[in-house]
């Protein structure tokens, strides 16, 4: 798979993702939770690694540093999630404040990034770059990140 139908395919399952938290109850909203910032933050990672320095390669500087910042803003906001306990008011605020940023990233990736490197790009070297992401984002699925963020200080755990 390319990278960029990897990356479309990663953005439609955090965003089916997000549209069951919205239905949830405060027991599977937890659950989602930690899907969903499992999943942005592997995400996140094969982007900055892999992705995102291609596409600087490629000469699309601008839109790497702005979605740079805006994976900033995500980690942040998933690390306010995961620090909040789990009858917390604020959860599904934070959660859907989390929703909104992504979305408008996601859309302006696929809507602007994501055609501008398809132009400049060969197949084989998308190809190349999927491999590269897929190799890691299996690395670092084996690993247990949402308990590396949960050792940084969440109470998003029973009380």
């Amino acid at each position: 798979m390319d990278a960029l139908a990897m990356l479309k395919q990663q953005h439609q399952e955090v965003d089916e993702l997000f549209a069951r938290l919205q239905q949830a109850d405060e027991e599977e909203r937890i659950t989602l939770l930690g899907q969903i910032s499992e999943k942005l933050t592997i995400h996140a990672e094969i982007e900055e690694r892999h992705f995102y320095p291609f596409a600087r390669r490629m000469g699309i500087q601008d839109m790497v540093d702005r979605s740079l910042q805006e994976h900033a803003e995500v980690r942040m906001l998933i690390s306010e999630i995961l620090q909040l306990k789990r009858h917390d008011p604020r959860i599904m605020q934070d959660a859907m404040t989390l929703m909104t940023s992504v979305q408008s990233h996601v859309k302006e990736e696929e809507e602007t990034l994501f055609p501008r490197l398809a132009g400049l790009a060969s197949a084989e070297d998308l190809r190349n770059v999927g491999m590269e992401m897929r190799r890691t984002m299996d690395e670092l699925s084996q690993q247990e990140l949402l308990k590396m963020a949960e050792h940084e200080g969440s109470n998003l755990m029973p009380e």
